[in-house]
């Protein structure tokens, strides 16, 4: 909820974009943006709503088919008139992504939009490739105790609710709307076994100061989930994606670009260079991924040399210190505090070897050497995180 974002673009009552699916007893609103590989964006619940999406909905449709979702009971989409469960609400999305597309979609889903993601990942799994998450982890019955009312709401931001109660085709229901969420949220229990059915790859967000889940669940749901990452975003509450967007962006957008690249390894696609060199640098990758110095030597001999800008490196013991200075160049307490090198090691690695300018981060250049094989990466030195 905020009234005061000013989108060039009236997201979530944009008629030239809209379209409705039926999902058993309501009809959903989306909203289509760009074109791509298909990616899902799911709101908060209770306040929240597309247009809170914005900023999002505005880089992602740069390089994917944005399907941003009204869900049931909030913006133009119905309430219905069935019990108000997170079951129901991944049945919706599924309604909306069977009339848009056939592809797995990507999901990023803040919140209440989060939970509704697990849930979709879990009952669907053919329809979700991999899934960005803010602000939902691991929840017990008991853990949520909402009550809203919605004159304490008015009282907040009455703007925002008099521009709300306008597209809503029963504004009168609004305070059940309220108590529907409120009560599916605190009756919620997602923990081990739930997320252990989980099997897409998930980045877990969260704000350092969230202020309705505490640091300790959201760890705890990264943990449980087969195929996490984890990032905490310092300094940031509830909508860490509004307090800070360049740090959620940067990870999310790194997060992708992982994906990415390993399902090229997996797929045997990749093209980036010849076949020695890329087993090397998948190999690299991997070893990196676990922090094994000695791994990634393997690839090397006396006879290797690694060319900065600045300085030629030969032989085991000055490619040994090199890479150590590289595993220890990312900066602890930095804008990710949690599995730092797993997330932000693999994605300056990944733009070694892939070319890439991930983030606007300033570029340089090294020549690795392998037994005459070259290939081009960008200097540690020039990684900013």
């Amino acid at each position: 909820m905020n009234s005061t974002l000013k989108p060039s673009i009236p997201y979530g009552n944009n008629p030239s974009v809209g379209h409705y699916a039926t999902s058993d007893d309501a009809k959903i609103y989306y909203e289509v943006y760009g074109k791509g590989k298909p990616l899902v964006v799911l709101h908060g619940g209770i306040a929240g709503s597309t247009y809170e999406m914005a900023q999002l909905i505005e880089n992602f449709s740069k390089n994917y088919q944005v399907i941003a979702v009204s869900t049931r009971g909030h913006g133009k989409s119905e309430l219905g008139s069935k019990p108000h469960t997170y079951e129901q609400k991944a049945k919706d999305v599924v309604a909306v992504l069977n009339k848009v597309t056939k592809e797995k979609a990507v999901i990023f889903g803040f919140s209440d939009g989060g939970y509704t993601g697990y849930y979709l990942a879990s009952l669907f799994p053919e329809k979700v490739e991999k899934m960005i998450i803010i602000g939902a982890a691991e929840t017990h019955p008991g853990d949520y105790k909402i009550n809203l009312k919605v004159s304490d709401m008015m009282k907040l931001d009455k703007v925002y609710w008099e521009q709300q109660l306008k597209l809503m085709p029963e504004p009168n229901r609004l305070q059940e709307m309220f108590d529907k969420v409120s009560n599916a949220t605190s009756e919620m229990l997602i923990s081990d076994d739930f997320f252990a059915t989980i099997k897409c790859p998930v980045l877990v967000m969260a704000g350092n100061h969230d202020q309705f889940l505490t640091t300790q669940r959201v760890v705890n749901a990264s943990k449980m989930i087969p195929n996490a990452e984890l990032a905490i975003i310092p300094n940031t509450t509830h909508a860490s994606f509004l307090e800070n967007f360049s740090a959620v962006w940067s990870l999310t957008s790194s997060f992708l670009k992982i994906s990415e690249i390993n399902e090229l390894q997996i797929n045997k696609k990749t093209n980036i260079m010849n076949t020695k060199v890329e087993q090397i640098l998948m190999h690299h990758l991997i070893a990196f991924g676990d922090n094994n110095l000695d791994e990634i030597l393997k690839d090397y001999t006396e006879q290797s040399i690694i060319m900065t800008p600045n300085r030629t490196i030969k032989g085991l013991t000055e490619i040994r210190k090199f890479f150590k200075d590289f595993f220890e160049a990312i900066p602890s307490g930095s804008h990710f505090e949690m599995k730092q090198k797993s997330i932000e090691g693999k994605v300056a690695y990944i733009a070694w070897a892939s070319k890439s300018n991930i983030a606007d981060i300033p570029m340089g250049t090294d020549t690795f050497v392998f037994d005459g094989d070259k290939i081009q990466y960008h200097t540690v030195a020039d990684f900013r995180f």
